[in-house]
């Protein structure tokens, strides 16, 4: 058998696309290096071929060996842990509807544990699907994706203006959507390296990020977003994707970031911080059937310990995220968890931005506790993005190192 045939054989076997090429290559390697051996002991360069890939055992079942080594994993207590929260907001969402609304037990039962389910498997769709190693290294992908969500937020935030009578819904929309820009622009960021224009091109998508962010989200969400795409964009610069000359424009790129974010902490001061509107939004925030509320009505006195163990799971989960983004070895998988690490920060400092009297105390939703303002899809967007992260941690041992 030749070697070609040999290698095809064992492609065949491997379910991962993206690895085949690695793996060919690594076996070719080492047939050609036993090809050597054996013609440095006196055999001739064909018989020493025959023989390496004699060595080398049956295509078919080498091939299947190599598919399950690489055959990503989902983690396992990860998605228990998910399960094991939304149980518990489903829970939580029945008591309430039971004790307070006075709903039909059967109907608030099956409607919580439904929702419980679909988010549930919206994560586990994203989570385990093959999409990051062949479509997200695409920069066609996340810039498409940047270009519907800026759309529809103008458009959502605009919706007044048109007299669309759910303006106001509308609006959160666009404030859920404008939060999603740095998973996309940490997409972009990989997506442009070692292109010419790339530098330009992330520079202009900035810009529209910050300006989109002022109108739908207010300064405080200028503010905030500014830092988050500083960081991604530092990530690039410092591994020379667009060139060791941008190295230098590093302090000068901070400084603005900085201005910037100073100034959408001035214009929301100045437009909200005469109100004094901070213990209105925290009043009227708890009055609204989101999971603090409904920890505010349930357990009674034990208000202020649910409310300590909701800090702890959104600190606990940004902890996580952290210190798994550092595991990460594929550039791609690390800045897109990046993104996703940003845009979950940047929406649980603007729902505090919120309370503290900074825009409207409607406009508050905290990843993963949040079950209220569903917003129709909305929604789901932060199970989605928890689903990516998963798949990044999946994939990342099983995608080329440098995916081009």
């Amino acid at each position: 058998m030749e070697v070609y045939e040999y290698l095809d054989q064992v492609e065949k076997q491997i379910r991962q696309e993206a690895v085949r090429k690695e793996i060919r290559t690594e076996l070719g390697q080492h047939i050609e290096d036993q090809a050597d051996f054996y013609q440095e002991s006196g055999m001739s360069r064909a018989e020493a071929v025959e023989r390496a890939v004699e060595d080398m055992g049956d295509p078919v079942e080498t091939g299947v060996q190599m598919d399950m080594v690489h055959q990503p994993q989902l983690d396992k207590k990860l998605m228990l842990a998910v399960a094991i929260l939304l149980a518990v907001e489903a829970i939580l969402q029945i008591f309430y509807y039971l004790r307070i609304e006075r709903q039909p037990p059967v109907l608030s039962a099956a409607a919580m544990i439904t929702f419980g389910l679909i988010n549930f498997l919206w994560v586990l769709v994203f989570a385990k699907g093959s999409f990051i190693s062949q479509k997200f290294h695409k920069t066609s992908t996340w810039f498409s994706m940047w270009l519907v969500i800026a759309v529809l937020g103008v458009v959502f935030s605009r919706a007044e203006s048109f007299g669309h009578t759910g303006s106001g819904q509308l609006d959160i929309a666009a404030n859920r959507l404008i939060n999603m820009f740095p998973v996309m622009y940490g997409g972009m960021i990989f997506g442009y390296r070692e292109k010419k224009k790339g530098f330009l091109r992330l520079m202009g998508i900035l810009a529209v990020n910050l300006l989109l962010g002022l109108l739908c989200g207010g300064g405080i969400c200028m503010a905030l977003l500014a830092p988050v795409h500083m960081i991604l964009l530092t990530t690039g610069i410092k591994k020379a994707w667009y060139g060791e000359k941008r190295k230098k424009l590093l302090g000068k790129l901070w400084t603005i970031s900085g201005i910037v974010s100073l100034t959408g902490i001035l214009i929301s001061v100045h437009q909200y911080g005469h109100r004094q509107l901070w213990k209105t939004n925290i009043y009227s925030y708890l009055k609204i059937p989101d999971l603090p509320g409904i920890l505010k009505i349930l357990p009674g006195e034990y208000f202020p310990v649910s409310l300590c163990v909701c800090a702890a799971v959104i600190l606990g989960f940004f902890l996580w995220m952290f210190l798994d983004i550092r595991k990460l070895t594929n550039d791609l998988c690390r800045v897109v968890c990046m993104g996703i690490l940003g845009g979950f920060g940047v929406q649980t400092l603007y729902s505090l931005g919120c309370l503290a009297g900074l825009e409207d105390y409607e406009n508050v939703f905290f990843p993963l506790l949040s079950v209220w303002h569903s917003t129709g899809t909305i929604y789901w967007y932060h199970y989605w993005l928890l689903g990516i992260f998963l798949n990044c941690h999946k994939s990342d041992r099983i995608i080329p190192k440098k995916m081009k």
